[in-house]
C-alpha cells in the first residue's frame, strides 16, 4: 500500500489529499496540520463569501505567469466549477468572480472536510513537522514513513490562521533557493502624511510607476489608512510592486475624479476636498510615495516561497525524489479575485495526477 503524506491543511493540502485518494483508494494519506482545525484559513477567503475561482482573463494576473498558467489551464475554472457541483457545491457569479452560491466559505470549507471524513483521509491535527529525510517524516508525535510527499505549508501570511513561514528553515537546509518573501494583497504606507482622511473611501483610478515607467493601471476603490492606503485596487498594486527587483522609486497615481471637472467640493467627500486643497493637490494626479507594506498579518498571501527554478513540470522537487510542492509555498501569487485560490486547486490537481 502506497503512503503519501500531505503537510499543510489549507485549501491546496486538502484538495490534493482528496484527489489522490478518489483516484486510488487503495492508498494511505494522511494529512498533517498544525492548527486545530483544518482549512482554518479559507474561512476568512473573500471576506468569508469564499471567491474561488474567475471566468475572466487570466492574463498578467500571475507572476511567473508562463508556468503558472501551463498549471492552471489543466484544470480551468470549469473544472473547478464542475468538481464543486459534483461534491455539492453549487457556484454563483458576480461579473468574472466565482463563489458559493450561498455566498459563505463555510459552504466550501463543510463540503471539502465532508470528502475527507467519506474517504477515510488520515488527519494529524496540532502536530508539528520537525523535518523529513529519506521517506521519513519527523514530528513532535514521531516518526512516520511515506512514499510520497507533498509539501503544501502556505507562506507567512495571515500567522493567526496558520501560515508563518516556519518550514522554510527546513527547506533551506534541504538545499532549496528560496525567493526572498513579502507581504502582497495588503496595504501599503506611504511618506504622505495622511492621518487627516483615515477612513474615507473613494472610487479611484491609480497608475503605479517606478521611476518614469507606468508597470499597473486599474481602478477601483481607495481606503484611507491613518499611515498609508488600502482597498482592492491598492491590494493588487502590491501584487506588482512585488514582481519588482527593487522597491526603489516607486509612486502611485491617483486620480479621484476621471474624467470629470468641477469644483473639488462637489466631486469628493468634504474632508478629502479639504485634504487635496490645504496640501495644495491636483485631485486628478495626486502622488503617494510607496514606503513599505503592511505585516504579514495584514496580508492575505505571501509574494516569494519555492523558486519555481527547483520544480519540474510536475512539481516535483528536481532535488529530492517523490517530494512534491503546491499551492502558496511555491514562488506563484496574483492579484485579487479568486486567482491564488485557482493556482492552489490546480497545482494540487495536477500532482494528484502525478503521485
Amino acid at each position: 500500500m502506497k503512503k503519501v503524506i500531505v503537510l499543510g491543511g489549507g485549501i491546496s493540502g486538502v484538495f490534493a489529499s482528496i484527489r489522490i485518494k478518489e483516484k486510488h483508494p487503495d492508498y494511505f494519506v494522511s494529512v498533517f496540520e498544525h492548527n486545530d482545525k483544518l482549512l482554518k484559513k479559507i474561512y476568512a477567503t473573500g471576506n468569508g463569501k469564499c471567491n474561488f475561482a474567475n471566468k475572466g482573463s487570466l492574463n498578467n494576473k500571475y507572476n511567473h505567469e508562463e508556468f503558472a498558467l501551463k498549471i492552471i489551464n489543466q484544470f480551468n475554472c470549469n473544472d473547478i466549477v464542475n468538481y464543486f457541483e459534483k461534491i455539492g457545491i453549487k457556484s454563483k457569479s458576480i461579473g468574472d468572480l466565482l463563489y458559493p452560491y450561498s455566498e459563505s466559505a463555510e459552504t466550501v470549507a463543510n463540503h471539502l472536510l465532508d470528502r475527507i471524513k467519506q474517504l477515510n483521509i488520515d488527519v494529524h491535527l496540532q502536530c508539528e513537522v520537525k523535518d523529513y529525510q529519506n521517506g521519513h517524516l519527523l514530528t513532535d508525535r514521531g516518526e512516520f514513513t511515506y512514499d510520497a510527499l507533498i509539501i503544501s505549508l502556505g507562506g507567512k501570511s495571515s500567522p493567526n490562521l496558520g501560515s508563518n513561514g516556519s518550514f522554510y528553515d527546513s527547506l533551506i537546509k534541504h538545499g532549496y533557493a528560496i525567493r526572498e518573501c513579502h507581504p502582497s494583497l495588503c496595504p501599503i504606507k506611504t511618506k504622505e502624511n495622511t492621518k487627516m482622511v483615515e477612513g474615507l473611501r473613494h472610487k479611484v483610478n491609480v497608475q503605479l510607476y517606478q521611476g518614469n515607467k507606468l508597470l499597473h493601471e486599474e481602478d477601483g476603490e481607495l481606503l484611507f489608512k491613518k499611515d498609508g492606503l488600502s482597498g482592492m485596487v491598492i491590494f493588487n498594486m502590491t501584487h506588482y510592486i512585488n514582481r519588482l527587483d527593487n522597491r526603489n522609486n516607486i509612486t502611485l497615481h491617483v486620480d479621484f475624479a476621471k474624467g470629470i471637472d468641477g469644483d473639488y467640493e462637489s466631486l469628493v467627500n468634504p474632508k478629502l476636498a479639504k485634504y487635496l486643497i490645504s496640501n495644495k493637490l491636483d485631485i486628478h494626479n495626486v502622488i503617494f510615495t510607496f514606503k513599505d507594506f503592511y505585516e504579514y498579518s495584514n496580508s492575505q498571501v505571501t509574494s516569494g516561497g519555492i523558486s519555481i527554478s527547483e520544480l519540474n513540470d510536475d512539481l516535483s522537487s528536481k532535488r529530492e525524489k517523490n517530494v512534491y510542492f503546491i499551492g502558496e509555498v511555491v514562488d506563484i501569487d496574483a492579484i485579487c479575485g479568486g486567482y491564488n485560490i485557482m493556482w492552489a486547486l490546480a497545482s494540487a490537481e495536477l500532482v494528484s495526477k502525478k503521485i
